[in-house]
């Protein structure tokens, strides 16, 4: 018999040349990481949606075609009615409309950072008016041509109760005056690409501006991204790369920054589910004293790192799913 005398190797040298290139890829991937923004490649086609403003986000926030949202199951009619309310964030508008439509707000501005995504929620205003009834004008004017009822109206019935602008809403600096109060605000699924685009100034400024612009005994109902889902968008571009790598405020300590700026409760209003574990986010509301303190803390980032850092291993962060995210 003729043996070869190119031998394959012994199982143990297999097993030393496999774990030399798991060594060599891991070691190239975290080179990548810590590379600077200028060696990074960056999903140039992906950046017109690094502020998450997808136009065909409730295609898969609602993957069975239906326009109610699941979180809207935890929103009792009370936290609503007679309200002036505020939603960031509010994409194309569904959860804006439908509140407007059937919570019966007195008031409720949706505002959201792209224009393009607001002139679809002012089109779909149409499609809510579709069972509304006109005694002066028929069903295909309102379809034609939206609401045939002034916005700005005193009549706070749908749809002369609902508005949408065009904003950008997280101030670049710490807010100082605020000229326009709600009852509640809704912040869903907005503070990830705050903290990717402006990071933990930008985040903390938001927040603030949200209690200066919440009426006492106020409410703000937030609904946070989780912080494994950040890393998935850290390479839209070299500012969000930049602000990725600086956070230090997790999401789970949100709760507890919220109460030391004058919050003075928070609860968990449930955790909608949905067939993607990363769309499965708690739902919180805060409540704003009746009686305002008289003076706010001044937060320094040193005090504010020891009081967030409080909220890490407690009963509450415990209720905050870490799974990752799609979105």
């Amino acid at each position: 018999a003729v043996v070869s005398t190119q031998s394959t190797g012994s199982p143990k040298r297999k097993r030393e040349r496999k774990i030399s290139r798991h060594k060599s890829s891991a070691s190239t991937t975290e080179h990548q990481d810590k590379a600077p923004a200028s060696s990074l490649k960056f999903n140039e086609k992906a950046k017109k949606f690094c502020y998450g403003n997808y136009s065909k986000y409730y295609g898969y926030r609602n993957p069975d075609k239906s326009e109610q949202d699941v979180r809207l199951q935890f929103f009792d009619s009370s936290l609503f009615a007679g309200k002036d309310v505020l939603d960031l964030g509010c994409n194309i508008g569904h959860i804006t409309l439908t509140i407007a439509k059937e919570y019966e707000p007195k008031k409720i501005v949706g505002v959201d950072i792209d224009g393009n995504l607001i002139n679809v929620a002012r089109k779909n205003i149409r499609r809510y008016l579709s069972k509304e009834k006109s005694s002066k004008f028929p069903v295909s004017m309102q379809l034609c041509y939206g609401p045939l009822f002034g916005q700005g109206s005193n009549d706070t019935k749908f749809p002369n109760n609902v508005t949408f602008r065009k904003e950008n809403w997280v101030p670049l600096e710490e807010p100082q005056n605020v000229t326009e109060m709600f009852d509640v605000i809704l912040c869903l699924s907005v503070t990830k690409w705050v903290q990717l685009n402006w990071g933990d100034e930008g985040i903390k400024n938001l927040f603030r501006k949200m209690y200066q612009s919440i009426r006492p005994g106020g409410k703000l109902i937030l609904e946070c991204q989780h912080w494994k889902s950040y890393a998935r968008r850290k390479k839209l571009t070299s500012a969000i790369y930049k602000n990725y790598s600086e956070i230090q405020i997790m999401p789970h300590e949100f709760p507890q920054y919220l109460m030391t700026i004058g919050f003075v409760d928070w609860q968990t209003l449930g955790t909608p589910y949905h067939s993607q574990k990363g769309f499965r986010r708690p739902i919180w509301i805060f409540t704003k004293p009746v009686a305002s303190p008289a003076q706010e803390p001044v937060l320094s980032p040193e005090n504010t790192s020891s009081q967030t850092s409080t909220l890490v291993g407690s009963s509450q962060s415990s209720e905050l799913d870490v799974t990752p995210c799609q979105e």
